[in-house]
């Protein structure tokens, strides 16, 4: 393994990858609590099952799925520190047959490149990254949901919610006299987008300086994963936007790294765009 960065391209089979998934028992039926749940097909975590058994442990991460609607092929990126050929020469050593027949990754299509070593201070570029904004809480947090109980303390919340609750518990939106009230949060200029903006900028830890006008939230939507025993519901962001580079060596390493929770589960990884004309 060497310390050049390489981003590898490699097509999925989305059916196979559910097929398989099943046979293997990756799926949970149960959310934390024990209540009845069904999951669905989690391709994240199909995917990190897939590509550790196939290329070695956290050889692939972080990495991303990007697949187009109603399309059973699907496209696999992924930072790795092995080259093409190191890689297929694990698969050729030790990958198991049914992962090295091409029924589940096409490997005869499998391509990388070496990301470049030698950013500067100041280079403008864009990204395209899915994430999953979330906290984890030090103390148990009220639940906004009615007859709900609290989150115990150390869950994993949902970012906007724990904001909200901790800055703005009683801004929840109301009916008054028949009509809805605005939130508290609204109000105060936090809606979901500029709570994760600012998540998101966090987490970069001073690798980069974020552009807050040129980034948006594209997509959200709020899905169930599967994690060990148990099927988690949660936020589930995608943001298209541009950053400055203000440390070459930590940007680097965030490359490599990727950003937030859930990393080796198909979030966090960051895909590099050209900068806009300003």
């Amino acid at each position: 393994m060497s310390d050049a960065l390489h981003l590898l391209y490699v097509p999925v089979r989305l059916s196979a990858l559910a097929r398989y998934a099943g046979h293997r028992g990756w799926t949970a039926r149960r959310d934390r609590d024990g209540r009845e749940i069904d999951a669905g097909f989690d391709s994240g975590r199909a995917l990190h099952h897939i590509l550790d058994e196939t290329f070695g442990p956290s050889a692939l991460k972080p990495f991303r799925i990007v697949a187009p609607r109603n399309r059973d092929r699907a496209t696999v990126y992924a930072y790795t520190r092995l080259s093409k050929d190191a890689l297929l020469t694990r698969v050729a050593e030790t990958g198991v047959p049914e992962l090295a027949n091409g029924w589940i990754l096409d490997l005869r299509e499998l391509e990388t490149k070496p990301m470049p070593t030698d950013w500067s201070t100041g280079k403008r570029l864009g990204f395209d990254v899915r994430v999953r904004p979330v906290v984890r809480i030090r103390k148990p947090l009220p639940n906004p949901r009615p007859s709900v109980k609290a989150y115990k303390e150390g869950s994993e919340v949902d970012a906007f919610v724990a904001e909200a609750q901790k800055g703005h518990p009683e801004g929840w939106p109301q009916f008054v006299d028949g009509a809805p009230t605005a939130s508290a949060m609204v109000e105060a200029g936090r809606d979901r987008a500029a709570v994760y903006r600012d998540w998101l900028a966090a987490r970069f830890g001073g690798s980069v300086d974020l552009d807050h006008e040129r980034t948006e939230m594209v997509a959200f939507m709020r899905t169930r994963v599967s994690r060990s025993s148990a099927s988690v519901e949660g936020p589930d962001a995608t943001f298209h936007g541009e950053f400055t580079i203000a440390d070459p060596a930590a940007f680097n390493t965030l490359l490599g790294r990727g950003v937030g929770r859930h990393l080796s589960f198909g979030y966090g990884m960051l895909l590099l765009r050209p900068a806009r004309r300003r």
